[in-house]
């Protein structure tokens, strides 16, 4: 039996997801079903059923009269979302520790990796490098989440995920972040290659800490975003 070919709903949900996700459409940006038909060439159906998809995830705002935007990014919703993540992280990466150990398999997978990891700090800085960063550490965020027993965290965490690739453009537009990122990685990938579970928990912990500062930072000096630190 083969698989069926994604609906037009889910390609436009796809497309949509992965522009939010990188900042192609920016937070607050407008969109309009003309223009979604016209850039997508999908008939008015599937793109409203993508936007609803899309807000149904925290994504997209659907306003009455108004029409859909790409919802904003407000300092509150950072620091709620970096909130739960310190108490879900840090236990996926200890199961996945633990897992590592038992696993020699998923133990390479994780070794090379941390590898990759230390190779990023050979190259010299450009966005080619920082985009190879990127993908990499998404990568090992999802070997995290798939090494974590727990199905409830699992999924959790992957439903956060959308959300938390839309934050990285805020935490990197530091250049100087990315080499950091980097550093607090291979903390994590040491801990955890050690088959110290503790260890890789508090790198984690340490590297979401030290990522919200930089969000909140950088909000500070973008006028366009919602920038209320005390709300």
């Amino acid at each position: 039996m083969t698989d069926l070919a994604p609906s037009k709903a889910d390609q436009v949900h796809a497309r949509l997801k992965e522009e939010i996700e990188l900042g192609e459409l920016a937070p607050g940006a407008s969109l309009s079903e003309l223009w979604l038909v016209e850039r997508t060439g999908a008939s008015r159906t599937p793109v409203r059923e993508a936007l609803r998809r899309l807000a149904a995830e925290g994504l997209v705002d659907l306003v009455p009269r108004q029409g859909a935007r790409v919802s904003r990014v407000s300092a509150r919703s950072v620091r709620d979302l970096f909130e739960f993540r310190t108490l879900l992280e840090p236990a996926a990466v200890r199961q996945a520790t633990e897992a590592a150990g038992a696993d020699p398999g998923l133990h390479r997978e994780f070794a090379a990796m941390r590898d990759a990891f230390a190779g990023t700090l050979d190259r010299a800085p450009s966005t080619a490098r920082s985009r190879s960063f990127y993908e990499l550490a998404d990568r090992f965020d999802w070997a995290v989440v798939r090494a974590t027993r727990n199905e409830h965290l699992r999924r959790t965490i992957a439903e956060l995920r959308p959300h938390t690739a839309r934050l990285r453009n805020l935490s990197h537009l530091d250049p100087q972040r990315v080499e950091v990122s980097v550093g607090e990685h291979l903390a994590v990938c040491d801990a955890l290659l050690a088959g110290d579970a503790d260890g890789a928990a508090a790198a984690l912990t340490e590297h979401l800490r030290r990522s919200l500062e930089t969000i909140f930072r950088n909000l500070a000096g973008n006028p366009g975003e919602d920038v209320d630190l005390l709300g």
